[in-house]
């Protein structure tokens, strides 16, 4: 099946609406604006096997040390809004002849013309200008006039009236067809860049929204009043867990595409059935957790469909290169940008959701004790600014340890009681209640063994 065809099918089976698909590519329409490139270039000698016979001989000078022209020059001219391409070739200044010898004679007799009407305009142009300039002095005071007819109009007349030849000059050849292709490829990314910033906005209002509401449904439990806290850690922790967009591995820093993000999708949502939060959510949770699925799902479904443009814009580009021979497709990719609208969508959105969304409900791991990887609590802070549980204090000064673990300041031995981090004492007791009833049982079990002994373990009150 050839690539237009599935790219049609593809964009219908997907279901995507209908001002998406208007934004979409035009894969038909460019595949006929590469058949006039062609005519165009054909009409003056330039098919495809000359242009690829141009470059091997426009690379052959740049292998060598010694050489510094290149005969012949595809480039881009202008910014990524603003760019016109140019068809360049470099003729002997002397005579006007390309310097290439490879060339036909209709295509050089085409270039010695085109070479002499770019003279002639570049020489008129450069009359006006010095007139210009000669009436601007003169109407000056004595001492411009005298510079004038002195020494700056001898440097005037040299560098504009004289014509000293030199080894070679570019002469640009108009194309109109290749202006044409790229001014409507470069027309639908610009509208698929806008759908893009539309369909990001969109999201990140609704991150906003949602984020509003879960921090009602995840607030700390009061009295004999019970939120939904520890489901929506569980959410949030399967979440991360299941990296769908971006890997924070070292193999795979990038960010996944839709395939690799569906399944990771899918990771999760199975994730979610195992830990059995469904079951003790209330309404209003569950209300949320299908709008974060939904939110999730419509990120996937934007990224499939800029993946799907992507692939016909680098197919475009290829068969633009094939059938011209005119090698512009990396060049017009590293024009337009460096990364891909997907990726800039998707770290968008997941940038919003980590700063948003994630925070509302603190992790464990964030609040680990160094040393015993458990709860710290109760938390001191040293004065070098790390934070230990008591027990694992308590262990460090009985062995003499003043040394930090982690930054190796002589801190752990001054510390006190003072050195007690009443705030961050509150805030776990509030957001990690299961996990403070059971360190604290963990510490006064420990204090007592340290009272009475290991044996403490062994007495039991019948």
């Amino acid at each position: 099946m050839k690539f237009a065809h599935a790219f049609e099918e593809a964009l219908k089976e997907e279901d995507y609406p209908a001002h998406w698909v208007q934004s979409a590519i035009s894969y038909r329409q460019l595949k006929k604006c590469i058949k006039n490139v062609r005519q165009e270039l054909s009409s003056i000698g330039l098919s495809p096997d000359t242009l690829r016979q141009l470059w091997q001989s426009a690379e052959a000078p740049v292998a060598q040390a010694s050489a510094s022209i290149q005969p012949f020059q595809y480039t881009f001219a202008g910014d990524v809004t603003t760019f016109q391409p140019k068809l360049v070739f470099v003729v002997d200044e002397r005579d006007g002849n390309p310097i290439d010898a490879s060339l036909s004679p209709e295509t050089r007799a085409y270039l010695l013309n085109l070479a002499n009407k770019q003279e002639e305009i570049k020489s008129t142009r450069s009359r006006n200008s010095v007139g210009e300039r000669i009436y601007s002095n003169r109407s000056g005071n004595t001492n411009s006039e005298n510079n004038v007819t002195g020494g700056h109009m001898g440097t005037l007349g040299r560098e504009v009236l004289i014509d000293y030849p030199e080894a070679s000059r570019r002469v640009e050849v108009p194309l109109r067809s290749d202006s044409e292709f790229f001014r409507l490829l470069n027309l639908e990314l610009s509208e698929l860049n806008a759908l893009q910033l539309r369909e990001q906005a969109q999201l990140v209002v609704e991150i906003s929204c949602l984020g509003k509401d879960i921090s009602k449904l995840a607030r700390p439990s009061q009295g004999l009043k019970r939120t939904d806290l520890y489901a929506w850690r569980d959410i949030f922790s399967a979440y991360t867990d299941a990296k769908i967009f971006f890997s924070t591995t070292e193999r795979d820093i990038f960010h996944r595409n839709s395939a690799t993000a569906h399944k990771q999708l899918q990771v999760f949502s199975s994730r979610i059935h195992e830990l059995g939060v469904l079951k003790t959510l209330k309404k209003e949770s569950r209300i949320a957790l299908d709008r974060f699925l939904r939110i999730n799902l419509t990120l996937l479904r934007n990224l499939k469909f800029l993946e799907l443009n992507g692939t016909a814009m680098t197919k475009i580009l290829k068969k633009f290169d094939k059938q011209t021979a005119l090698g512009a497709g990396q060049t017009f990719a590293d024009l337009i940008a460096a990364d891909s609208f997907a990726s800039r969508l998707a770290k968008a959105v997941c940038f919003k959701v980590s700063e948003e969304l994630l925070p509302i409900v603190p992790q464990l791991n964030d609040y680990l004790c160094p040393v015993c990887f458990n709860i710290a609590f109760k938390p001191i802070r040293l004065r070098c600014g790390h934070v230990f549980c008591i027990r694992c204090m308590i262990t460090m000064q009985r062995a003499k340890a003043d040394h930090c673990p982690l930054c190796r300041c002589a801190v752990v031995m001054e510390a006190d009681s003072t050195n007690l981090d009443p705030a961050l004492l509150d805030f776990l007791k509030r957001y990690f209640p299961g996990e403070v009833r059971t360190k604290q049982k963990e510490n006064e079990r420990d204090a007592a063994i340290d009272k009475y002994g290991k044996e403490y373990d062994k007495c039991h009150v019948m």
